[in-house]
């Protein structure tokens, strides 16, 4: 049975699936090349799926450039607190 979304958020799988592809390019690509694979195994609504239908590899992309980037950003800064301690 699908977990259904409530007032208009993407449901749990559809979350866990966007944040897969903004951390994993590899698995970014299959989204969108292979779409039933990457979506497997994922507990996707109708709803999810017409959403990713919808969804432009340019804006993930994007999207991914700048999340990768705060990261990277929040790791150096774990590195620097750590290390000046």
């Amino acid at each position: 049975m699908n977990e259904k979304a409530q007032g208009g958020q993407a449901s749990k799988g559809l979350t866990e699936l966007i944040g897969h592809a903004l951390l994993d390019e590899q698995f970014r690509n299959t989204l969108f090349e292979n779409r039933a694979q990457a979506t497997k195994g994922y507990n996707l609504t109708e709803a999810d799926r017409m959403a990713l239908e919808n969804l432009k590899r340019e804006d993930l992309e994007q999207h991914a450039e700048v999340f990768g980037s705060a990261s990277q950003v929040a790791i150096s800064i774990g590195v620097s607190i750590k290390g000046s301690f």
